[in-house]
């Protein structure tokens, strides 16, 4: 696997041709936005340390079919593996812990989830999201990228992306643009593409199948009403989920 470190070097060894890759995505809290309503100083201040951290993630792209999972988490790739790097996995609410698996052939949308240790395996089918397309662009590295944005559950989405790589993917549940999209912000976080490389085509991506099945609807009311307990618990989400 030769990589080719694009937004480092300002190289690109990608063609309109393309169809195998990894791109390294950075996740960072949009801080004051989630702190707006917190007025206690100590407060702020131990949840902005938590937040300050970037988290990383990685999306496997090949003819269609991507899978976007936390950096060193379990995916198979030409018969090898890449392992998370601790020996045990963090009990989190909402937290995709095998990966975001969607199929733009089929329309399948399949992550493994857990809520403190439970496991789901969350189906849906993917969506078609109404992106209003501008002419506003600007460089992000050594891409010439264009503005999109869209209404996703819930949030007015904000995002830039490049014709040069016409893949219609991105991280997280963002994608369907007509080029891969490079950064996306949210109301509470911002997505940024850092790297990327060519991959060995001959590699095959393998769909979550762990967990309990669960809609997604049934899944999202379910982690709604656990953080709902929680708070009235006195205890709340843990920041950056």
């Amino acid at each position: 696997m030769n990589k080719c470190i694009l937004f480092l070097t300002g190289i690109s060894f990608f063609t309109s041709n393309a169809q195998s890759l990894m791109v390294h995505y950075e996740e960072k809290a949009n801080i004051e936005n989630q702190l707006k309503h917190v007025t206690d100083p100590q407060i702020r201040k131990n949840v902005s340390a938590h937040l300050s951290q970037p988290r990383n993630f990685i999306l496997y792209y090949k003819d269609g079919i991507s899978l976007y999972l936390q950096d060193n988490e379990l995916i198979k790739v030409s018969g090898l593996s890449l392992e998370e790097m601790g020996n045990t996995r963090k009990a989190n609410i909402d937290q995709n812990s095998g990966g975001l698996y969607k199929n733009h052939k089929t329309g399948e949308y399949v992550s493994e989830a857990d809520i403190f240790g439970k496991k789901f395996l969350v189906i849906d089918r993917m969506k078609k999201y109404d992106w209003i397309l501008t002419n506003e662009e600007k460089k992000i590295a050594t891409y010439k990228v264009k503005k999109a944005s869209a209404m996703i559950n819930g949030e007015n989405i904000t995002a830039w992306y490049t014709e040069e790589l016409p893949i219609k993917e991105g991280p997280e549940d963002y994608y369907g643009l007509p080029g891969l999209i490079i950064e996306v912000s949210t109301n509470n976080k911002t997505y940024i593409a850092v790297d990327s490389s060519t991959v060995d085509p001959k590699f095959n991506i393998t769909k979550p199948s762990q967990g309990e099945p669960i809609s997604k609807e049934k899944y999202d009311k379910l982690v709604n009403e656990t953080i709902n307990r929680l708070k009235q618990q006195g205890m709340g989400k843990p920041p950056g989920n």
